[in-house]
């Protein structure tokens, strides 16, 4: 005769037992843990979660639980109670250079900026929405630093023409991760870009020098690729 037995749930959260996990539904939760994730403060309109086992912090998009990054639940805070709105003056200078939707609907732009205590950064995402800068998208900045710091803000010599954004923005997948946009120097070298990038940089090339190439990418043709950017921050403004 053969007993069944019901798998023991594991005590508190995914996080606790599995690696490099960053968000999980409701459903997985529920069938496969005894969670220890209970209410936390409520900060604006972001309700917080906490698990009392690894006392990791969360907050919900939908029916997913998304872990905080570290720092996170103070930027929240501070997002929540500071203005952020840009000043004219600088309205006026993003209006000069551009701004294009990302794939959440918010508003951004390329942009070399400086702040109010003289540092200098020629790679700034201007991020403007109403949506807090928490997940861990975020983490792929060095910095995450609000409009009231900011000074000033001007064209980066490595930022893509809004036209070009544009069609970035719009790329088909060729290959899986993949979305190719062909663009060509003033001396006819061709580059490629893979989906929405806002900066260009390898070598002596930048992305002030690229315009847009009416031509599909090739898989056995040559091209300059990007490099990757290390020292990106993104600034932070409400809609």
């Amino acid at each position: 005769m053969f007993k069944l037995f019901r798998k023991k749930k594991k005590i508190g959260c995914p996080v606790c037992h599995e690696k490099n996990t960053v968000g999980f539904g409701t459903d997985y939760l529920e069938s496969k843990f005894d969670s220890r994730i209970e209410l936390e403060e409520k900060i604006g309109n972001i309700q917080t979660y906490k698990c009392s086992v690894c006392k990791s912090d969360f907050y919900k998009e939908g029916e997913m639980f998304q872990k905080f990054a570290s720092g996170q639940i103070k930027t929240l805070k501070e997002f929540n109670s500071l203005n952020l709105e840009l000043s004219d003056n600088l309205k006026a200078e993003l209006n000069s250079i551009g701004l294009t939707d990302d794939w959440n609907m918010n508003k951004i732009a390329p942009a070399k900026v400086q702040l109010k205590n003289g540092e200098t950064y020629d790679f700034a995402t201007i991020r403007i929405s109403k949506n807090p800068p928490i997940g861990y998208y975020f983490d792929h900045f060095k910095k995450v630093i609000f409009i009231d710091k900011v000074e000033s803000i001007e064209k980066s010599e490595f930022g893509l023409s809004k036209e070009i954004r544009e069609k970035a923005k719009n790329a088909e997948e060729r290959r899986m991760g993949f979305y190719p946009t062909v663009l060509e120097t003033n001396n006819g070298k061709k580059v490629v870009i893979n989906g929405q990038s806002l900066f260009f940089r390898n070598g002596e090339i930048k992305g002030v020098d690229l315009k847009l190439e009416n031509e599909s990418w090739n898989h056995q043709a040559k091209y300059i690729y990007e490099d990757k950017i290390d020292e990106q921050v993104i600034i932070i403004s409400k809609e």
